[in-house]
């Protein structure tokens, strides 16, 4: 199974908004309280569930939730039809129409195809009504002196472009999306588990949730990243609606409430070493990039070219290529950052990257590099950042706007204490940053207390490298619910789907079919990784005997 759980990354995510091809669109569908559902797209489903704007005033106005689903097999080897399992792909932002459109086979092969896989775009976004559309009225004066201006983090006009670029989102979205009936105040995570919840009773009261082995009153969901968020706060909210949930790739509730970025990148620098490691193990035919003896040879090999990408030595030198070393600097970590994000899919294309970077370096074509490279991962600028509403009219609202107005000096412990977890932990600041200029209050948010005695056991899934979403969260968090467990995976990459382990696959499907825990065994070891190569021992062991335990000097 491959699919990927969505990160605020500017420039890297590009998904089109799906629409149903066949009998129906989803603009033809009617809004309704009950699930009536609509053939829409090769054997999918579409539905709009109508909901109140404003749960705490329910007769105020009306809002619509856009669903999709993949049904289940008639004759599933599986067994009984077990009803919906509900997804959410992270971001916050991300399509959950998107995902189950385009991954729901892939969601049946690990749960089971006797399950509807069903997918729906919170508040705000996407095909949702309202829907928050605010960076497309803007002039953001995307040209080549803002783009110039982007440079890493040892010059402040990184962040400050960001937070300008905020300032002026923000007051467009205040302006568009702020007002009473507007989509601003209602993005909040709080109001998107109420939106759950609206699906799971207007799907009990469906000819297939009379027919469904497992309660049918229950939540089924796979929660990934933010997604892991939602689901600790709809178990927070509702236990007793609690059915088999599964989070994969767990945010700390505490982290994400106070800035969005905290508590995330422990392991990132791991998962960088650990491309020096797989590349060596590899060998020259398989890797590129090898080089020496040793993984520490193939790294040492890397870091001659990183120093070089120096900008402050270059403004402070006055060269001329000032600005194409900033904006190579930056294109660099997003690259290696989405690197980390999915080590199977993107560590045989950082290969080739980074040899490439020797040769721009030596003949001094770095611009050229970039652009090369900018083709592959996306624009890491403000002009990649697509639809930032979206993501920022969540977190920002789940923060209670704490951010709003505050300055670069203000935020300056934040960025530095990124800067000292990783070598490229300053880019993950990025798409918070806009938070410092988001006004809009949210109706209703949640901030705790999380945990419950749930109806079900919630599995936790974290593996022991993940890029955004540490293990730590996990082991933090399940303890807060009543018998939840956590199903470690020894891999790197960001959620489970990035291992592609079948140790956990097999796990999950068994707690979803059986309500099966994984008890004392809750340990996948490593698996086949980047380049095919399986290695002995666990990564982190690797990791240490190849003397590339930290990264950040």
């Amino acid at each position: 199974m491959k699919f990927h759980s969505l990160l605020v990354l500017p420039g890297l995510l590009h998904l089109a908004a799906a629409s149903c091809s066949k009998q129906c669109t989803f603009d033809s569908i009617v809004p309704s309280t009950t699930l009536t559902w609509c053939p829409c797209y090769d054997g999918f489903f579409c539905a709009k569930l109508d909901v109140p704007l404003d749960y705490q005033n329910p007769d105020f106005a009306r809002a619509s939730v856009p669903i999709i689903k993949y049904p289940a097999a008639s004759n599933s080897s599986f067994g009984p039809y077990q009803g919906m399992v509900l997804l959410n792909p992270g971001g916050p932002g991300g399509s959950g129409v998107n995902l189950a459109r385009e991954n729901g086979t892939l969601v049946q092969a690990v749960v089971g195809n006797n399950v509807d896989v069903v997918g729906f775009d919170i508040r705000g976004t996407w095909l949702s009504k309202p829907v928050a559309n605010c960076s497309g009225n803007l002039n953001l004066r995307r040209n080549v002196s803002l783009t110039s201006r982007f440079v890493p983090r040892l010059l402040d006009e990184y962040y400050e472009s960001y937070i300008e670029y905020g300032k002026e989102l923000g007051a467009e979205c205040e302006k568009t999306s702020g007002g009473e009936t507007g989509a601003g105040r209602y993005m909040s995570t709080a109001i998107i588990a109420r939106d759950m919840l609206s699906i799971v009773d207007a799907f009990a009261q469906t000819d297939d949730g009379a027919r469904a082995a497992k309660p049918s009153h229950l939540l089924n969901y796979y929660g990934i990243s933010y997604g892991s968020f939602l689901g600790q706060t709809f178990a927070s909210m509702f236990p007793d609606r609690v059915g088999n949930v599964i989070l994969d790739g767990i945010l700390s509730p505490e982290g994400y409430l106070a800035n969005g970025v905290s508590n995330g990148i422990n392991h990132l620098d791991g998962i960088i070493a650990s491309f020096f490691v797989y590349c060596h193990e590899a060998g020259q035919a398989a890797c590129s990039y090898y080089t020496g003896s040793t993984p520490r040879d193939i790294y040492e090999r890397f870091n001659r070219s990183f120093t070089q990408l120096d900008p402050q030595k270059a403004e402070a030198l006055n060269w001329s290529n000032a600005t194409d070393i900033n904006l190579a600097l930056l294109t660099l970590k997003v690259g290696l950052l989405t690197a980390a994000h999915s080590p199977l899919d993107i560590f045989g294309i950082l290969s080739p990257i980074l040899t490439a970077l020797e040769g721009a370096l030596s003949t001094q074509s770095i611009t050229t590099w970039t652009s090369q490279v900018m083709a592959i991962i996306g624009d890491p600028t403000v002009a990649g950042y697509e639809n930032p509403e979206w993501s920022l009219g969540v977190a920002c609202s789940d923060e209670d706007n704490r951010w709003y107005n505050k300055t670069l000096s203000d935020i300056r412990p934040l960025l530095a204490d990124l800067q000292e977890q990783s070598i490229i932990g300053e880019v993950w600041s990025r798409s918070w940053l806009g938070c410092l200029g988001w006004s809009i209050k949210a109706s209703e948010i949640f901030t705790g207390p999380f945990g419950g005695d749930t109806a079900t056991p919630i599995l936790f899934v974290s593996n022991t490298h993940d890029s955004v979403t540490p293990i730590e969260n996990a082991i933090s968090s399940a303890p807060k619910y009543k018998n939840a467990q956590i199903l470690t995976i020894d891999g790197t990459g960001h959620t489970m789907v990035a291992t592609q382990n079948k140790c956990a696959f097999a796990k999950v499907a068994a707690y979803f079919q059986a309500n099966q825990m994984p008890g004392e065994d809750s340990f996948c070891p490593l698996e086949a990784g980047p380049f095919g190569i399986v290695l002995n021992g666990t990564l982190q062991e690797n990791i240490d005997q190849a003397g590339l335990s930290d990264l950040v000097h």
